[in-house]
């Protein structure tokens, strides 16, 4: 099936919306007020997805991209216009899923940019063809995309250039390889062939020393990773008397936050990060914290007396089980930091409907070019 249609905005996923024979359809890689010719994808009972393929009037918002192979590599999302028109269109896509989801009507606090659109990355994954060439995945497929002469401009340089210089033998044909750059610019790999990486590698932000494992998840945006923990702790009162850290990773809020509160307990299922958590715990002679591993939905029942909470749960959100327990402790604040929208209004919702106000919202583009984004929001006890 194909079609001709004018998009009207872009939402959530970074899909164009458009409308063509009374269906709601989305499209990739489209701008607000572009006519398009698209074909058809996929199609659902409700909607249809689909493809540009041709561009019969452009946009006003529309530039040329960076990047030579964008729209066919899956890395990037909204190359296509400013990074301005980018953070406006996060914020919007932000604010209506709150009110269509959540039936919050709100404004943001603040929507912090990335201080550069390029180069903040300090970890990915990048896979090999049968060929041995090295890039990402093509958007919706298993075929792999070789990277562009010079590399993926969200990486790095020193990422870029180390990822360059791999000797073609190290390379596993049909393979994927994990690549981090520590505290002090040294980039590591895991999945060579042959050359087995580091056990972890030390990060740092906001002060703080993270021993970090291969798998285990660590905020990416190395250029904003200090202003999203001096964002939470501004969100804290000055006097707490015990925090709960809900999917506390290798505790990156869990330790900022120690200096707030007399005592800490982080919660965290993956056993990697729970270890290397309790090592940053060492390394940063931090005597008020204390880590618990299990899943968030069983070990929260397990906690008492807990006055501030704070959970950074994955892109799929809190499940109900783990927000019946946290509304169980009734603590005076609750932060809930996401990175996905439509989520992250659902589980507000439940937070107000339980009898907290929402103080405070905040948007930072921690992943500047693609459609993923993160929120923060302060819920205080009505």
């Amino acid at each position: 099936m194909k079609g001709t249609a004018t998009i009207e905005k872009i939402v959530s996923g970074g899909w164009g919306l458009a409308h063509h024979e009374g269906r709601t359809v989305f499209i990739q890689y489209a701008a607000a007020g572009d006519v398009v010719e698209f074909s058809i994808t996929k199609e659902k009972k409700k909607c249809l997805f689909g493809r540009i393929d041709r561009i019969v009037e452009p946009s006003k918002l529309r530039s040329r991209p960076d990047c030579p192979v964008f729209t066919v590599c899956g890395g990037c999302h909204m190359q296509h216009m400013s990074y301005e028109d980018e953070l406006n269109i996060k914020k919007e896509i932000l604010l209506e899923n709150l009110h269509r989801i959540g039936k919050i009507r709100t404004t943001l606090d603040s929507a912090i940019p990335s201080p550069d659109r390029f180069g903040y990355r300090n970890h990915t994954v990048f896979n090999v063809d049968g060929e041995g060439r090295a890039g990402f995945l093509e958007s919706g497929s298993s075929s792999v995309v070789p990277f562009p002469e010079g590399g993926c401009r969200l990486l790095p340089t020193q990422m870029r250039e180390s990822i360059e210089a791999l000797p073609p033998d190290e390379l596993p044909p049909g393979g994927e390889v994990r690549v981090r750059m520590d505290r002090f610019g040294a980039v590591h790999f895991w999945g060579l062939a042959g050359k087995p990486g580091p056990p972890d590698c030390l990060m740092e932000a906001g002060g703080f020393l993270f021993p970090v494992s291969p798998a285990s998840f660590f905020q990416t945006n190395r250029l904003l990773n200090d202003r999203l923990i001096d964002l939470v702790l501004s969100m804290q009162p000055k006097v707490g008397r015990k925090l709960l850290d809900l999917y506390c990773g290798s505790g990156f809020f869990t330790l900022p936050l120690s200096k707030l509160a007399i005592e800490a307990v982080g919660i965290e299922r993956d056993p990697g990060a729970v270890a290397n958590a309790t090592a940053s715990l060492r390394l940063n002679k931090i005597s008020n914290v204390r880590f618990r591993k299990g899943p968030v939905e069983r070990e929260i029942y397990r906690m008492k007396d807990i006055d501030r909470i704070l959970a950074d749960p994955p892109r799929s959100g809190i499940p109900e089980k783990a927000i019946r327990g946290m509304l169980r402790l009734k603590p005076r604040e609750l932060i809930l930091v996401s990175c996905d929208p439509p989520t992250f209004a659902r589980d507000a919702a439940r937070f107000i409907e339980s009898g907290y106000l929402l103080s405070q919202i905040h948007m930072i583009d921690m992943f500047p070019g693609t459609y993923h984004m993160e929120a923060a929001a302060l819920f205080k006890k009505n």
